[in-house]
């Protein structure tokens, strides 16, 4: 198994991937161990974009979840709706931001 840090150098935002939309802030890196995942963020147009640090793991334990305690605050309205509505949120559009944090918190299990 192949373990990865990943780190966004661009602007924050979500990247499609077949789990569904990652979104990864700016300079936060992040550890990526699924290797179809990387096989997906390494398809994105501007690769330059990204930084993938390979590491060696000794650990034969289940990998660590890909995302915890994220910070929603910082992004527009229209990421925070397409972030939700790859989490299967309904009713994206007549949110507003506050209650979208909300909403995506909840769903992540930060609250």
């Amino acid at each position: 198994m192949m373990q990865c840090i990943v780190t966004n150098y661009g602007r924050p935002r979500a990247f499609p991937t077949r789990i569904g939309n990652i979104f990864l802030n700016r300079h936060e890196p992040t550890e990526v161990c699924d290797e179809g995942l990387l096989e997906d963020l390494k398809r994105f147009k501007h690769t330059e974009l990204l930084g993938f640090e390979v590491i060696e793991s000794s650990r034969p334990e289940a990998p660590a979840p890909l995302r915890q305690g994220v910070d929603y605050s910082g992004c527009r309205i229209n990421e925070l709706r397409a972030i939700a509505a790859g989490k299967g949120v309904k009713g994206t559009f007549s949110m507003k931001k506050v209650d979208l944090i909300k909403k995506l918190e909840d769903k992540h299990g930060t609250r």
